[in-house]
């Protein structure tokens, strides 16, 4: 995936906010393209954990069994891609509207570069990848609980069939090598959803994080200009009182 930092429209934006003074607006998006790396970095690595997992699936020897399991794993790849897809597609708009704020800056000035730049709608970004995150952290936690029961359920099932055939020719109960293997597998599985799940619920914690901390920016910013102006207006001007003389 290509890094944001050697993005020559990022990069553009990134300078011409420095040269305005425009540190704050700089600092959130430098914020937004670290946000934005370390979301791909950390989504590839799940994806690539993916892969193992599925090798694993692979190896149960039920077949229903494997079957079952390898729905799930295709059901997380499928989270993850969206993931990925959804965190791409809030980079592309990124770096259109990286664009469009650097050509408001040499068409019509700096005012309507600072109104471009803030309306790049960054909180608002966060906020859907927020919910995309908390719904499939919530999806995978239902998994986990899902191949608890199945777990259970799939070890005594095996074992009762399996030493029941053993006891009509007189032989001691055991647990094949084929159930021990199988059982090993649905633990690394849950073991493996629970650590998709952590990773999603990580996910939506950063962006949670970083949403709120440039809404707290842009609120102080607001306030402090709202001082500003009613300053502006107080300063240097005489307050008349009536003359009581008057007639």
């Amino acid at each position: 995936m290509d890094d944001l930092r050697e993005n020559e429209q990022i990069t553009e934006l990134l300078e011409t906010l420095e040269q305005n003074g425009m540190e704050k607006e700089k600092g959130e998006v430098q914020s937004l393209v670290d946000y934005i790396g370390n979301m791909e970095k950390t989504l590839t690595e799940m994806l690539s954990e993916m892969q193992e997992m599925r090798k694993e699936v692979n190896l149960i020897h039920d077949n229903t069994l494997r079957a079952k399991c390898g729905n799930l794993v295709q059901k997380a790849d499928g989270s993850v891609r969206t993931c990925i897809a959804a965190i791409g597609k809030a980079k592309d708009n990124f770096i259109a509207s990286a664009a469009n704020a650097v050509k408001s800056f040499k068409e019509k000035g700096k005012e309507a570069f600072r109104s471009a730049v803030k309306g790049m709608k960054i909180p608002e970004t966060l906020d859907k990848l927020s919910g995309l995150f908390q719904r499939f952290a919530e999806s995978m936690r239902e998994d986990v609980q899902n191949l608890q029961t199945a777990r259970e359920e799939y070890s005594a099932s095996k074992l009762h069939k399996t030493n029941a055939r053993r006891s009509l020719f007189g032989k001691k109960p055991v647990e094949p090598e084929t159930v021990k293997n199988d059982k090993g597998i649905l633990a690394k599985l849950e073991v493996f959803c629970g650590k998709m799940a952590r990773g999603f619920s990580s996910l939506e914690s950063k962006t949670n994080d970083l949403a709120d901390k440039l809404r707290s920016e842009r609120v102080k910013e607001s306030v402090k200009a709202n001082l500003d102006f009613l300053k502006g207006k107080t300063e240097g001007v005489s307050v008349s009182t009536p003359n009581r003389d008057a007639r």
